[in-house]
């Protein structure tokens, strides 16, 4: 790191790479050279001028200075206490507490506020944007870690013991489409009569396949464990009554 009003007379690029030189970093060290020589002071000492690069082994480099901020060399250092490597799963584990898709947003035809009826199929889907990957990156003990998680399946649960699962969001109800165009649909064949304040609870659980890359690490990549989101709402089904006359 050069001094303020200091001219860079030369640099230098230093290759860092992991155990399994996969991943390397360049870390360029610039070398000030001051325009006249200055003379030193009695209490002239070295000291820390550019940012610690932390190091594979858990030591540090970090760039010295004389008195007046001009480049002299790069030490590595070890800390008195050396902190153990983390393991990769631990690195990996707590990245994946950060991505947090958000819960699905439930919709029916007929629509489940003012009601669905028995022997009549029940449109269920999620909102289409929600149909995505997500993905965040966090820094975990020094190593950059990316989740992703992309949404396979929906199960729904539909309140009266029955379930089933569809294998993308479902299709918004649109006028005039026949009930073959649902991609994802359900019939109560009894109403919600006998159940808790006379509704069903519909839940739907989203599994989200999961996988991350690694900075660092080896440039590590691989897949995770399922990853899932519920929402639930509850719907009155009703029972039409035929009109004998």
């Amino acid at each position: 790191m050069a001094a303020p009003g200091v001219a860079a007379a030369d640099s230098t690029d230093v290759e860092n790479c992991t155990d399994d030189q996969n991943f390397c970093t360049t870390l360029t060290v610039e070398r000030p050279a001051a325009e006249q020589p200055q003379e030193e002071t009695p209490d002239s000492n070295l000291n820390y001028c550019g940012p610690f690069y932390l190091q594979d082994d858990g030591t540090f480099n970090v760039d010295v200075c004389d008195y007046h901020g001009n480049y002299v060399q790069t030490l590595n250092l070890a800390p008195s206490k050396p902190r153990p490597r983390p393991p990769r799963s631990a690195v990996v584990s707590s990245a994946m507490g950060a991505l947090n898709p958000p819960k699905p947003r439930i919709h029916t035809s007929p629509g489940h506020r003012s009601g669905l009826l028995v022997q009549t199929p029940t449109w269920l889907w999620l909102s289409p944007s929600y149909w995505r990957t997500y993905s965040t990156t966090v820094v975990v003990w020094g190593y950059v870690v990316t989740i992703m998680a992309t949404p396979t399946t929906v199960r729904w649960r539909m309140g009266n013991g029955d379930s089933i699962t569809c294998l993308g969001p479902g299709t918004p109800w649109v006028a005039g489409f026949n009930d073959a165009l649902s991609t994802c649909k359900y019939t109560y064949r009894h109403s919600s009569d006998g159940a808790s304040r006379g509704r069903y609870k519909i839940t739907a659980t989203v599994t989200f396949v999961g996988s991350f890359t690694t900075v660092g690490l080896g440039g590590m990549r691989g897949p995770l464990g399922a990853i899932t989101r519920s929402s639930s709402i509850r719907a009155p089904v009703a029972e039409i009554q035929g009109l004998v006359v």
